[in-house]
């Protein structure tokens, strides 16, 4: 009889253990944010913000959290320590361009990116990767243009001529 209620007890807690675990972040992650038309909102603060396009990544709290952002448009980008079910929470991050490669430092489980095109009507596809470890730069370096020494015919000399002066 032991055995009859021991046995479902021991496979219930077992799913129960196993529904609970979480799984570790499998770092880097690169997600594909589209930007489009902005809506303006007061839900990321007290200011209204114009929001173009909002991406949430997973977080290890207290652990650096590494981000790269290549943008095709100008945008605004704020960076969110996402604490409740709701948007925003303390700001971690603000910057303003078309290329990022920086990181924060959460607290929580979950960091929000929230994208502002700078100018109305624009947009595009943002590339978003996050990771646990730094990211290399996606900007290349311009690589300068080869040299290339083109002969040049020589220019006959111009005739020398020299006449007194009066």
């Amino acid at each position: 009889m032991k055995t009859k209620f021991i046995t479902p007890l021991a496979a219930l807690a077992l799913c129960f253990l196993a529904g609970c675990a979480t799984t570790p972040v499998q770092y880097p992650i690169t997600y594909q944010v589209p930007i489009g038309n902005s809506t303006v909102t007061s839900a990321y603060g007290p200011q209204n913000l114009n929001v173009s396009g909002v991406q949430d990544a997973p977080a290890i709290p207290g652990e650096p959290l590494y981000y790269q952002i290549v943008s095709p448009v100008n945008l605004s980008l704020y960076v969110f320590d996402k604490t409740g079910p709701g948007p925003g929470g303390p700001r971690l991050a603000q910057s303003q361009g078309t290329f990022f490669n920086t990181s924060v430092t959460p607290s929580g489980n979950t960091v929000e990116f929230v994208f502002s095109a700078a100018q109305q009507g624009t947009g595009g596809t943002v590339q978003f990767t996050v990771s646990d470890r730094p990211i290399p730069s996606a900007m290349p370096m311009a690589a300068p243009a080869p040299v290339t020494a083109v002969p040049m015919p020589a220019a006959p000399a111009p005739a020398v001529s020299v006449t007194p002066s009066q």
